[in-house]
């Protein structure tokens, strides 16, 4: 995928990110966030959104675009931006089996009547395909938001030197993602715990988010966005994800997350006020690597590999290149 779409106009090219980290406005980022918002809601068709997010860096009204001819250039021109959309095919992407690796990139981002030089884009294209959102990247949009006139500093996170960092501490994560998918209602207190100040009370955060129910509802579904998106991020992207594999149910990241943090303070890491707030990458690298310890353990002491996947939620797959 190109990270940008050059645009030729008159002596000026232009650049045109296709990827959400290149974003460099906030408010192109909102307004994409309220665009998709409204596609969710089945208000705008996803080509629509494709061609706002391509106007607003020219200015442009794509309602004031009366010439056909332009207005079908643009649509063209609008349909190679593919970051923030992936297109899912019936039973799991079942037609896409088989393909190498860049043609399966190019069938999930480009719609089957734009493929070219694909023998399977005529089939694909009279499949029941639908267009998802492909909210997974590492960049904080908003660092900061103001409430009654307070300024309030958001969680950072930052990708340089080919390492993470982040300021979120494990608890704040924790409650936090523990919203998300909740609806509306509990977007300011999602609101609150990513933006309360240094130290983090989950006490504190309840009685802020009264506050924080002031904010546009378009600020808080764009903080919502971002923090869900460096959530997928971190359990896609990174080591982390092994703490996601397994089946849901087994999972300390979708479960059992609070219990997990707990049992840390009672294996020596600190007491209860020091795990709350330890960081957030140390806590999944502690989680990570006592999750290995575990299939590692188990293995050791003979149980069959079946047993193991049961036992942990693991596939075998996974559990296999824990024990080698």
């Amino acid at each position: 995928m190109k990270e940008y779409i050059r645009i030729q106009v008159g002596e000026y090219e232009y650049k045109i990110p296709n990827r959400w980290e290149l974003i460099t406005k906030p408010y192109q980022y909102q307004m994409l966030v309220k665009d998709l918002i409204s596609m969710a809601n089945g208000q705008m068709s996803p080509g629509m959104v494709r061609i706002n997010y391509i106007c607003r860096f020219f200015n442009w009204n794509p309602k004031k675009i009366k010439d056909g001819e332009a207005y079908s250039t643009l649509v063209a021109l609008s349909e190679k931006v593919t970051f923030f959309f992936r297109i899912s095919y019936p039973d799991e992407d079942e037609a896409l089996k088989g393909l190498d690796e860049h043609s399966y990139c190019l069938c999930k981002r480009i719609p089957p009547h734009r493929l070219t030089g694909l023998t399977i884009a005529r089939a694909l294209a009279k499949l029941d395909y639908r267009f998802t959102l492909n909210l997974v990247f590492c960049r904080q949009f908003i660092p900061y938001v103001m409430v009654n006139d307070k300024h309030y500093s958001g969680y950072t996170v930052e990708l340089s030197f080919e390492s993470m960092t982040t300021s979120l501490t494990a608890l704040q994560f924790i409650e936090a993602k523990q919203l998300i998918g909740k609806g509306d209602d509990v977007l300011p207190l999602m609101a609150a715990i990513l933006y309360h100040p240094y130290p983090y009370s989950s006490e504190s955060a309840h009685r802020l988010a009264h506050d924080f129910a002031s904010l546009p509802l378009e600020e808080l579904h764009a903080i919502s966005f971002n923090f869900q998106a460096f959530c997928n991020y971190l359990f896609t992207a990174t080591q982390y994800k092994l703490l996601t594999m397994g089946k849901e149910t087994k999972s300390v990241i979708s479960t059992g997350a609070l219990e997990s943090l707990y049992n840390l303070s009672n294996d020596g890491y600190g007491d209860v006020n020091c795990v709350e707030r330890m960081n957030l990458l140390q806590y999944l690298t502690i989680l990570r690597k006592k999750t290995i310890e575990s299939v590692r353990s188990l293995h050791t002491s003979k149980m069959e590999l079946v047993d193991i996947a049961k036992e942990t939620g693991f596939p075998i797959s996974i559990i296999k290149q824990i024990i080698l």
